[in-house]
């Protein structure tokens, strides 16, 4: 009876330390089509994966799902809260971007990104928490539909952008939403923002050709007017919901606002820091402060000629405050050290990126490439970004990889672990790796720029026919990359060894700092009564499930220890 308690009892507390929403500290940014260089829309993520206590140890596999038949009762099974969904008889073929746990129980899809055959691309998503009001007045719900699964619904059906939207949509009218999430759903025509506010609210618009936007884990929505059904897709009941949560705002003129009705009425620290960077580093003239109560979803960039590039939104994803010397990245700070929040803040390139990706949308390509989805796995700072079509077909093996732990066939695991040198030797390393990938990347975008035009003439008939031939091409690339990866991994090795000594570490186990601020502000009672509200509200809003569970394994663990006492206190009468 006591080893069943004790086990018992380590569940529970494992459980509750699980985290519900693996995305917790993603960032996205959106650039309309009037404000690239080369008229493409440019749109992507950073999926980050913050939690110990392994941070941004987590394996990802860049694949193709198959286009697929079912029979009628065939449903989508989502291991991660227990969503279903039925399954349409005959479903598109899609690339998606999955954890390699998926399947075995504990995890959950999570395909992150993808494009489908019929040329929509996705992302899903940047998580967001709503208000504790909200919440009471439309809380999430526990097998509604998650952030796992977003990917694996949308992706096999949707033949436009706008029709992505309605399908979640449609999805969270009739089953609810699990978390609060943003996602982006584009195809050549159009591009869409969403935010899914609460248990079953949402608005989603048409993003503007001429604005740009970037956001990190809450919400952004102004005023949207609800009546534009041509570029607003929202939920019957939006603005009652606030008013009845009696968090209903608006502005001067009475316009009900979206982001400051569901989201919280301060940012958490980790968002302000991303969201103001990302902002500064695509302009660093905007009159932002780092201390705006808000910042507006729809950005213009002061200067009117600007125009935005592949490099520059990479160069976003990367940031770690080198535009801003006032901030330093708190992955820098040495484990155990004190130090000062006003200056050590979370990064976009942080130690837990998993997956940056960017999608780049060309309207004279051919619907059936999608686009060029420029793929960054591992951590920003240190990854290449590697043009793959939408159309492929098949990816390279080393993106197939499902390993937990470091292996040097993976692709994931062989540029996390050149991350991981840069990162344990700044001394040795500095830039010089980045500075590699970048001057790669310049090759890569003069070669897909030539590849673009020669797709763009094609006709429809020699369109549909070129997966064939793209798939051949993105396979001879990535063998060449991954040769090129590893060439470079163990010139890193090398040079470690000759100048710190055969038995220096190289780092196969890891030198990840995961969460070191959230550590800090707990164990600092100094900080901010501001700061431990908005720490413990984020904790307390992360999911309605998890405390569920929570509270029945602890019943049970009452439960069991009651009768673990009452067979002690027999046998004490017995003898």
């Amino acid at each position: 009876m006591k080893k069943l308690l004790f086990k018992v009892m380590f569940l529970v507390m494992l459980a509750s330390m699980l985290p519900v929403q693996v995305a917790q500290a993603c960032s996205g940014f959106i650039v309309g089509k009037g404000l690239t260089s080369d008229g493409s829309v440019l749109y992507g993520r950073t999926e980050d994966y913050p939690y110990p206590p392994d941070g941004g140890r987590h394996n990802q596999n860049y694949v193709v799902v198959p286009a697929k038949t079912y029979k009628e009762g065939d449903k989508i099974q989502d291991e991660s809260n227990g969503f279903t969904y039925p399954h349409l008889a005959n479903e598109m073929k899609y690339t998606a971007t999955y954890d390699s746990a998926r399947g075995d129980g504990s995890n959950g899809n999570f395909g992150a990104h993808g494009f489908n055959e019929a040329g929509v691309s996705m992302t899903a998503t940047v998580s967001a928490t709503p208000h504790d009001k909200i919440l009471e007045a439309d809380p999430l719900v526990k097998d509604g539909l998650p952030e796992a699964s977003m990917i694996d619904l949308v992706l096999p059906r949707a033949k436009t952008a706008r029709e992505g939207i309605e399908i979640v949509a449609k999805t969270l009218d009739e089953k609810g939403s699990a978390e609060g999430n943003i996602i982006m759903v584009a195809d050549k025509n159009e591009l869409w923002y969403m935010e899914i506010l609460s248990g079953h609210q949402y608005v989603a618009i048409k993003f503007p050709d001429d604005k740009y936007a970037v956001f990190a884990n809450t919400y952004y929505l102004g005023h949207v007017d609800l009546n534009d059904t041509e570029n607003v897709i929202a939920s019957k009941g939006v603005e009652e919901v606030a008013k009845k949560a009696d968090h209903y705002k608006t502005d001067q003129g009475g316009n009900f606002m979206i982001a400051q009705s569901y989201g919280p009425d301060e940012y958490m620290e980790r968002n302000r820091s991303r969201t103001y960077a990302g902002i500064k580093h695509m302009d660093g003239e905007s009159p932002v402060t780092y201390k705006d109560k808000y910042y507006d979803l729809l950005r213009t960039p002061t200067d009117p000629n600007k125009r935005y590039t592949v490099q520059d939104v990479i160069g976003e994803q990367r940031n770690r405050f080198e535009n801003l010397p006032e901030f330093l990245p708190d992955d820098t700070v040495e484990v155990g050290k004190d130090y000062d929040t006003n200056v050590y803040k979370y990064a976009l390139g942080n130690e837990n990126v998993i997956d940056a990706h960017i999608y780049q949308i060309k309207s004279d390509l051919p619907s059936e490439f999608g686009g060029v989805l420029w793929l960054g796995l591992a951590q920003s700072r240190n990854t290449p970004y590697v043009p793959f079509y939408g159309n492929v077909t098949d990816t390279y093996e080393a993106f197939k990889n499902r390993s937990e732990k470091y292996d040097g066939k993976s692709w994931y695991w062989s540029v996390w672990h050149i991350d991981q040198m840069v990162m344990k030797y700044p001394d040795i390393f500095d830039k010089s790796i980045q500075d590699k990938w970048k001057e790669k990347e310049e090759e890569w975008i003069k070669e897909q720029a030539e590849k673009d035009t020669k797709y763009a003439a094609y006709s429809d008939e020699e369109a549909k026919a070129a997966s064939d031939e793209v798939t051949k091409e993105a396979l001879e690339r990535s063998d060449k990359v991954f040769k090129e990866i590893k060439a470079v991994e163990a010139e890193m090795e090398a040079k470690i060894k000759k100048e710190k000594g055969d038995d220096a570490d190289l780092v196969y186990d890891g030198y990840n700092k995961a969460n070191l601020l959230a550590d800090y502000e707990k164990s600092h009672k100094k900080d901010s009564k501001t700061e431990s509200k908005k720490e413990a509200s984020e904790a307390k809003k992360a999911d309605s499930s998890q405390t569920l569970w929570i509270v029945l394994g602890l019943l049970l663990v009452a439960v069991l220890g009651f009768f673990g006492y009452k067979q002690v206190s027999k046998k004490k009468e017995d003898s």
